[in-house]
């Protein structure tokens, strides 16, 4: 009982003091025309990470949300409460996003992407639940993408943090300042 006041408390802590997702990075904002969504789109790869910036409107937004690349079409992502994971057309998604930033792992070849697609199958059918970010029985959106590079690095014989501050849960933050990101940048 103590030990789940105590992540609660660390959860709210994270959340207040230090999830909000604030970016630095470049990002892209307000569609004019829907050539320019596709175009952007297309510069998307598998593995992509993105990252839409803290939505007030919805408390779980409070700190930004995040999904993945599932396919040169398809966004991966835990979107909410009682969804558990959901597949969208990359399209689609971003139309309704504002702004967000795009991160690209540095280290993502052929094998790495092989792996990689491999965990997401076996990673799909879970619920949405703020868990220990190396909990593999739930997921919320940060934590699934954490636990897709996690996994599959510790499948290809290496370890692999890719939370900024290491800590208890992952925030789209942490994600946004890892060291082995990129920044996809969408420039004519």
């Amino acid at each position: 009982m103590t030990s789940n006041i105590g992540r609660v408390i660390l959860l709210l802590t994270t959340v207040l003091l230090g999830g909000c997702f604030v970016s630095n990075a470049p990002t892209f904002s307000t569609w004019k025309n829907h050539q320019e969504l596709y175009q952007v789109s297309q510069k998307l790869k598998v593995g992509d990470i993105i990252i839409t910036n803290k939505d007030w409107r919805n408390p779980l937004s409070w700190f930004g949300h995040s999904a993945i690349m599932i396919s040169k079409y398809k966004v991966g992502e835990y979107p909410q409460l009682c969804t558990g994971y959901y597949e969208t057309d990359v399209i689609l998604w971003l139309s309704k996003k504002e702004k967000f930033t795009a991160l690209r792992y540095k280290a993502f070849n052929k094998k790495f992407k092989a792996t990689f697609l491999k965990n997401i199958s076996k990673t799909k059918n879970e619920q949405y639940k703020i868990v220990e970010k190396t909990n593999n029985n739930a997921f919320y959106c940060s934590q699934y993408i954490w636990y897709l590079y996690w996994k599959t690095a510790k499948d290809l014989g290496y370890d692999l943090d890719i939370d900024k501050d290491g800590g208890y849960f992952v925030t789209p933050y942490d994600l946004s300042n890892s060291k082995y990101f990129d920044k996809v940048l969408f420039t004519p």
